[in-house]
């Protein structure tokens, strides 16, 4: 049963979503999940607009995706920064 505070089946989601630990990617994954990110934002930059309303959803679309990308490209970046820690470099 629903509270009066909030609607119906809307918390569940979104406590879902924020507990919900991303799983770590590989090296090729990561990749491939930042080049489908960048290709998805440049499809929706790309498409024909009939009206403002149109180009602002896909402005938005390409927006997420691109911070999506921005995201990943984050996460492989601090990856890197602590595999290449002072004294882990694979050299003996």
């Amino acid at each position: 049963m629903a509270t009066a505070t909030t609607p119906t089946g809307a918390a569940p989601r979104t406590l879902a979503r924020a507990n919900r630990a991303a799983a770590p990617l590989d090296p090729v994954q990561r990749f491939g999940a930042i080049q489908n990110a960048l290709a998805a934002a440049l499809y929706f930059v790309r498409q024909p607009c009939a009206g403002h309303a149109e180009q602002g959803a896909n402005l938005w679309a390409a927006t997420a995706r691109a911070n999506r990308a921005l995201t990943l490209l984050k996460a492989a970046s601090a990856a890197h920064a602590a595999a290449a820690t002072p004294g882990n470099d694979g050299r003996a």
